[in-house]
C-alpha cells in the first residue's frame, strides 16, 4: 500500500473501521450515530492540531430522529460530565505488568555502597576494594563479575534474608572457581588485575558467609602464586598496590591462624621494599611477627621433648644448641619490638609529609591520651600494626608461660631460667597499652565520629569492618587483656556480625577448635558443606 501523504486524524474507532470521521471533539458524531462509545483521539501524530478543529460541537438531542437514537446502554456504561460515554470501573482494564526484582542489581548496589571504599582520596592512600567499580563490567559475565555477584549476594542474604540471594551466591561461587581453575591451569591472564581481585573476593566470601572459615584449604596458595607471578610490576599502579596490600593482609591472617609462615612474603617483595617505604615496612613487621611466633612455637616443642636429658637430669649437647637458638630468637623478638617503636616515630613524619590531610600515627599508648582525629584508612592501618605487635607480645609471654626455658652455665650445671617479674610486668602492661590503642581507634575506623568529635554514620562501614575483624578477635583471645577490653572486643564483633552481616565476626570463645594445639589459634567453624578453594585448584 502506498502512503497517501498524510496521517489520519480521526478517532480510534473510525481509523480502525477505515471510514471517514467528522473529527468532532471530544467525541466523534459518527460513533454517536451508530450507538457506539467514541474511544477518543490518540493525538500521537507528527503535526499540531489547529485551534479551529478543537471546538466541541455536540448536536442537540432534538435534532436527532427517533430512528437514530442510540440504543439503551447497559448498566456497565455511563455518561460523564462532558457527555462522553465511558465504562465503569468494573470493566476489564489493561494494566502494565509488574516489574520483576533484579536480585543482581539489588545485591550489587548494597555491596558497593557498604563494603567498598569510595575512590575520593587524592593522595592515593590504599582503601578497600576502591578499584572494583572501575574494573566491574555490567554487561560481562567474566571471572570478576561472577566473584563480585557471589560476595554481594551473600552480603545481601545476611542483611535482607531470602533464599534466592543465598542460592545464587553459591552458584556464582562455583562458577567463579571453575573459571579460576581454567585461568590458572592454562595460565590465561593470570597477571591481570581482574584475576587477583577475584581471588580476594573469594576470600571475602568466606569472611562474610562464615562457612568453612579458617579451613586449611583457604585461597592462600592461589593468592601467593598470583602475587609471585605478577612480580614487582604490580606495585607501579595505585590499583596494583591496593590489590597487593589486601592480598598480603589475607596471607598474614592465614599464616597466623594456621601457624604456617610459608605464604608470608610472596617473592620477598615486602622484605626488599621495606627499606624504602614505611607502608611496606609495616607489612614487613607483620610478616616478621608471625614468623617469630612460629619459631618460638617450634622451640617450645623441642624444649618440652623428653629426649635430650642425661641420667643426672642435665641437658645434652643438642639441647645446649637449642637453648642458644631460643635465646637468639628471643633476642630477635625484642629487636622487633624496638622496630615497632621506631616505626611509630617514622610513620608520624611520613604521614605529615605525604598524607597531609590525614592524622599521623601516634606512639604507643597515645591514642587515648593524646587525642586527635584519624580517618578510617589511617585508623585501620594503625590497628593492623598494633595487632602485629600484640601477636609478638603474646608469643613471648606464652613462650615463657608454657615452655620453661633452661639455662646452662659455663660449668655445665643445669638450672631453670628465671624471668624477672619486672620484665613480665612490663610486657603485660605493654600488651594492655597496645589493646587500648586498638579499641580506641575502632570508632575512627568505622566512621562513628567526625573531625569535630560528633557522632556520624559511615555508609561504607563494611569496608573497615573486614579489615579490623581479625584484630578484634585477637583482643577477645588475649588472656592478658582486661575484662573491659575483652567485653568491648565482643561488642564490636557482635556489631560486625549482626549489624553489618560479617558472619565470621565471632569471639574466640564462641569458636570451635578442631585441633588440640591451642597456641596456633586456628579458627574453624566446621561447616557441613566444604567449598572449593584455591588449594584445590593448585593441586
Amino acid at each position: 500500500m502506498v502512503f497517501p501523504g498524510r496521517y489520519s486524524t480521526g478517532c480510534q474507532r473510525c481509523r480502525q473501521r477505515k471510514i471517514k470521521c467528522d473529527e468532532t471533539r471530544p467525541s466523534c458524531r459518527r460513533c454517536y450515530l451508530y450507538g457506539k462509545p467514541c474511544p477518543g483521539y490518540s493525538d500521537q501524530f507528527h503535526f499540531r492540531i489547529h485551534a479551529a478543529s478543537s471546538k466541541v460541537t455536540t448536536p442537540p438531542k432534538e435534532e436527532l430522529p427517533d430512528t437514530q437514537q442510540p440504543r439503551r446502554r447497559s448498566t456497565s456504561q455511563q455518561k460523564d460530565a462532558t457527555g462522553v460515554v465511558v465504562k465503569n470501573s468494573g470493566t476489564q482494564v489493561s494494566l502494565a505488568p509488574s516489574l520483576a526484582i533484579s536480585y543482581d542489581e539489588v545485591s550489587l548496589c548494597y555491596f558497593i555502597r557498604r563494603f567498598v571504599t569510595p575512590c575520593e582520596a587524592k593522595d592515593n592512600f590504599p582503601g578497600h576494594l576502591s578499584f572494583l567499580p572501575s574494573l566491574y563490567r555490567h554487561h560481562d559475565h567474566g571471572i570478576l563479575e561472577l566473584a563480585t555477584l557471589a560476595v554481594a549476594q551473600m552480603a545481601a542474604f545476611n542483611q535482607f534474608g531470602g533464599n534466592t540471594f543465598r542460592l545464587q551466591s553459591y552458584q556464582n561461587y562455583g562458577r567463579t572457581v571453575a573459571v579460576l581453575r581454567n585461568c590458572i591451569q592454562n595460565e590465561i591472564d593470570i597477571t591481570d588485575d581482574r584475576v587477583l581481585a577475584s581471588v580476594i573476593l573469594l576470600c571475602l566470601f568466606k569472611d562474610i558467609s562464615g562457612e568453612d572459615w579458617g579451613d586449611p584449604c583457604e585461597h592462600a596458595s592461589g593468592l601467593y602464586y598470583l602475587l609471585e607471578r605478577r612480580g614487582i610490576e604490580q606495585l607501579c599502579t595505585n590499583r596494583g598496590f591496593e590489590l597487593f596490600m589486601l592480598a598480603l593482609i589475607k596471607l598474614q591472617v592465614y599464616s597466623f591462624l594456621r601457624g604456617d609462615d610459608r605464604y608470608g612474603d610472596p617473592g620477598s617483595l615486602v622484605a626488599s621494599l621495606s627499606v624504602f617505604d614505611p607502608m611496606m615496612r609495616a607489612m614487613s613487621l607483620m610478616t616478621r611477627s608471625v614468623s617469630l611466633r612460629r619459631s618460638l612455637m617450634m622451640c617450645e616443642e623441642v624444649t618440652s621433648a623428653p629426649e635430650g636429658q642425661d641420667e643426672a637430669g642435665c641437658l645434652s649437647s643438642d639441647h645446649l644448641d637449642n637453648t642458644a637458638h631460643e635465646s637468639s630468637i628471643l633476642l630477635e623478638c625484642f629487636k622487633a619490638l624496638d622496630e615497632f617503636d621506631s616505626w611509630d616515630a617514622e610513620a608520624g613524619a611520613y604521614w605529615k609529609q605525604i598524607f597531609e590531610s590525614r592524622g599521623a600515627p601516634p606512639g604507643l599508648g597515645e591514642v587515648a591520651t593524646k587525642g586527635g582525629f584519624y580517618d578510617p584508612e589511617t585508623a585501620c592501618t594503625i590497628i593492623l600494626v598494633r595487632s602485629a605487635r600484640l601477636v609478638l607480645l603474646l608469643s613471648i609471654l606464652e613462650y615463657w608461660q608454657r615452655a620453661i626455658g633452661l639455662n646452662v652455665t659455663e660449668e655445665g650445671a643445669c638450672s631453670k631460667s628465671v624471668v624477672s617479674a619486672e620484665l613480665v610486668s612490663f610486657l603485660e602492661q605493654n600488651t594492655r597499652s597496645t589493646i587500648d590503642d586498638m579499641v580506641s581507634l575502632v570508632p575512627f575506623a568505622l566512621g562513628d565520629v567526625d573531625s569535630d568529635g560528633k557522632a556520624v554514620s559511615l555508609p561504607h562501614e563494611g569496608a573497615p569492618a573486614l579489615i579490623i575483624l581479625q584484630p578484634m578477635r585477637l583482643v577477645t583471645y588475649c588472656p592478658y587483656a582486661t575484662d573491659q577490653q575483652r567485653a568491648y572486643g565482643r561488642h564490636i564483633l557482635d556489631r560486625l556480625n549482626l549489624g553489618i552481616g560479617v558472619r565470621s565476626a565471632v569471639s574466640w570463645e564462641q569458636t570451635r577448635f578442631n585441633t588440640v594445639r591451642h597456641p596456633e589459634g586456628p579458627l574453624e567453624t566446621g561447616a557441613s558443606t566444604p567449598l572449593v578453594s584455591s588449594c584445590d585448584i593448585m593441586t
